[in-house]
């Protein structure tokens, strides 16, 4: 009898390591590492400015990316910015570009019809503020400024699509 129940324990323990691997794998695949250059997101008068972007803004261009099937990360044309920076871009001096809050970034819309695809998408997955251009989308999630929002540029225009309404 003794023997059996060894068998029995030893089968137990394999199934239980089995079903560990399974959770293992399934938890890496449905949450995988975020690899993101984030050069692409430096001032341009401070390399390596990138590195100060939002983890849960990278997140949710990562999402962004997935929804579009457009190369988002290839279509940031601002992301962080120096004060001098920002200033010399016309930014608003609360700017969420702007170092340390790192929380936005403005992608090129090189037509109506991604610029649009881009603001949907960007509600569907979670994006509430939303700052639209002729050429370009700005996004940012920073929390300490109004929400649901949409805006068209210059400030203060309405904006050509507005996801909120």
């Amino acid at each position: 009898m003794r023997r059996r129940d060894n068998q029995t324990i030893w089968i137990g323990v394999g199934a239980a390591f089995l079903v560990m691997l399974g959770i293992i794998a399934f938890r890496r695949k449905s949450n995988p590492k975020i690899k993101v250059d984030l050069s692409k997101f430096d001032s341009p008068d401070m390399p390596g400015s990138g590195r100060c972007m939002d983890k849960e803004f990278i997140s949710m261009l990562y999402k962004l990316a997935k929804v579009t099937k457009l190369p988002i990360f290839d279509m940031i044309n601002s992301g962080a910015r120096s004060a001098y920076w920002n200033n010399k871009v016309g930014g608003v001096s609360n700017s969420s570009h702007k170092i340390p809050t790192c929380k936005a970034a403005d992608i090129k819309a090189p037509t109506t019809a991604i610029r649009n695809t881009i603001v949907m998408a960007a509600k569907a997955v979670g994006f509430k503020r939303i700052g639209v251009g002729r050429t370009f989308v700005h996004l940012d999630n920073d929390d300490t400024k109004r929400q649901y929002v949409a805006w068209g540029y210059p400030s203060g225009t309405k904006p050509p699509i507005n996801p909120f309404v």
